[in-house]
């Protein structure tokens, strides 16, 4: 029989704008990575947009723009005015994440023009 793993999946869900936001999550432990398995954004902004999510090496915001953001980004997001998009679109493997982060960093987000109601799940490991 296969030996059963336990991921100790977590969830976040916060609304986040044009200012970055750090997210609360505190730092991937030491010797540990943070892998992402799903992402939902609901565009609230009323206009298309895009969601950014990015790593940091210290736990204050240091992608506050654009530009620092699309550089230190994991992942980035083209919402549609209004809209809700999830990824992957379907059921999120944890054996298949979608990025990672690295030990000791924090995970920073923020939109383009607008504010998204964001929901990601992950966990440490």
């Amino acid at each position: 029989m296969g030996q059963v793993k336990n991921y100790d999946i977590k969830t976040m869900s916060k609304l986040i704008g044009t200012a970055i936001a750090t997210l609360g999550l505190g730092a991937v432990p030491t010797g540990m990575k943070r892998y992402v398995t799903l992402v939902r954004v609901n565009n609230v902004a009323g206009q298309q947009n895009v969601l950014y999510i990015a790593s940091s090496p210290t736990g204050s915001a240091t992608t506050s723009t654009d530009t620092l953001a699309s550089a230190a980004q994991k992942y980035s997001v083209l919402l549609p005015a209004d809209g809700v998009d999830q990824f992957p679109n379907s059921v999120p493997d944890p054996d298949r994440p979608l990025f990672s982060f690295a030990a000791s960093s924090y995970v920073n987000m923020k939109t383009s023009k607008g504010s998204a109601r964001t929901f990601m799940q992950y966990y440490d490991m």
